[in-house]
């Protein structure tokens, strides 16, 4: 499908229903080199996630997902702090 929008005077685009009811109310604002893109922000997160890393994360509960990322967030920052005072 594809529509035509004009941005108003605030800058505002109204999406169309039919896409809204298709990909939901919210989007993230990609701009690249030659086109500026609109893609769906899922609902569930997590739900996002899972479909983005396939079954990476299979068998694991929320809590395991974020225990995770937090201490692969952290590794990287005391990593990032140890190679900046070198």
């Amino acid at each position: 499908m594809s529509k035509t929008a004009e941005a108003d005077d605030r800058g505002r685009i109204v999406i169309p229903h039919e896409i809204r009811e298709k990909h939901g109310d919210r989007y993230r604002v990609v701009e690249l080199d030659d086109r500026v893109e609109l893609i769906p922000i899922n609902r569930d997160p997590i739900e996002g996630l899972r479909d983005a890393v396939g079954d990476a994360f299979d068998g694991n509960s929320i809590a395991e997902i974020k225990e995770q990322a937090r201490t692969a967030a952290r590794e990287a920052a005391v990593e990032d702090l140890s190679d900046s005072s070198q």
